[in-house]
């Protein structure tokens, strides 16, 4: 009887607990994020080099939308120009190019050292034949902290360049050493890019936003310093990188490394916070697009944890793909992050 009365605790358990995870699951899906918009002095330059350069191809150029521009919370009489850039054959990864007509513009990270926090520091796009993308784009004008450098992170073996293009744009191109890239059928030069960097002030801060309120779960933790001190890709002095310790956080909602968001935390370097600077029409990357599912169930989430929404709900045209509901937040330390959920 022990038994039998045993085997029915359990089978009344399991019958109840899904119920439960049915009540307590959010009313909205988060995707991983699907374009970054770049604030370019010009269109021309940086459209040439991903054309060129990486293969990629224009999906849609034109004015901006009013409703675009009301988005970013400017004056109506702001216009604006874009291109969206992607790898043909791809879903996602898109850069869209957009060249406010405005003399108000800053820098988001002017100068920047890899350290210094606020904002978006990088896209990462991988690469194939690193050594003659390196060779085409410093002859084109973009420069770097050093040469692309062969180390492990993780469980990859990569070799990896943090470039710095026009208007400070930095993309990290990465080559993948091993284990051999699997899944990618339309990479031929640069790929869709897949991931992008933030440096923090706090990861415990950071975290408690992309981890505790958005949901995103963990592709990847890393922590520690270079070993030896020497060369690294993030500019740091030989010995500093040796003593400066690094902690490194990918998230994404399905905790895949697509469209995901990496945080860095530096441990004892210190530099500017330039996160009031990371916001429209300045230069520089100026926000990821998450596509949502369930978008006013997310808002409510949002206010209810106590994040502000900077704008909307509301209606914003997204060439090509036509019009969406969208809001914008936010991240702590200024990363601005737009969810839209596309209309039918």
């Amino acid at each position: 009887m022990k038994i039998r009365f045993a085997r029915l605790t359990i089978l009344l358990l399991l019958a109840l607990f899904p119920l439960k995870l049915a009540a307590e699951a959010p009313a909205f899906r988060i995707g991983g994020w699907s374009e970054v918009v770049m604030s370019v002095s010009s269109l021309e330059t940086l459209s040439k080099d991903f054309i060129e350069v990486g293969a990629w191809s224009v999906l849609a150029e034109g004015p901006v939308d009013p409703s675009a521009i009301r988005a970013w919370r400017l004056a109506e009489t702001v216009k604006a120009e874009q291109v969206l850039l992607g790898n043909p054959g791809t879903e996602t990864g898109f850069v869209r190019l957009v060249r406010f007509d405005t003399a108000e513009r800053a820098y988001m990270r002017p100068n920047a050292r890899a350290w210094e926090s606020g904002g978006i520091l990088d896209i990462n796009i991988r690469v194939k034949d690193m050594d003659a993308k390196y060779r085409e784009l410093m002859r084109r004008g973009w420069q770097a902290h050093g040469d692309p450098l062969q180390f492990s992170f993780g469980p990859f073996v990569v070799r990896e360049w943090i470039t710095l293009g026009p208007d400070g744009m930095s993309v990290a191109l990465i080559e993948r050493i091993e284990p051999e890239l699997e899944g990618w059928p339309h990479f031929r030069h640069f790929s869709r890019s897949f991931n992008s960097t933030q440096v923090v002030r706090d990861m415990d801060t950071a975290l408690g936003f992309y981890r505790d309120v958005l949901g995103f779960q963990q592709y990847l933790y890393h922590e520690g310093a270079s070993k030896p001190p020497g060369e690294n890709v993030l500019g740091l002095p030989y010995e500093a990188a040796m003593e400066v310790e690094r902690k490194v956080w990918i998230g994404h909602p399905e905790g895949v490394n697509e469209g995901s968001v990496e945080l860095i935390e530096f441990v004892g370097a210190s530099g500017r916070d330039l996160a009031e600077l990371a916001v429209p029409p300045n230069l520089g990357l100026l926000m990821l697009r998450f596509p949502v599912e369930g978008l006013d169930a997310l808002a409510a989430h949002l206010s209810a944890a106590g994040v502000k929404i900077e704008q909307g709900p509301g209606l914003i045209l997204l060439p090509p793909s036509g019009m969406a509901r969208q809001i914008s937040v936010r991240a702590p330390d200024g990363a601005w992050l737009d969810f839209y959920e596309l209309e039918d």
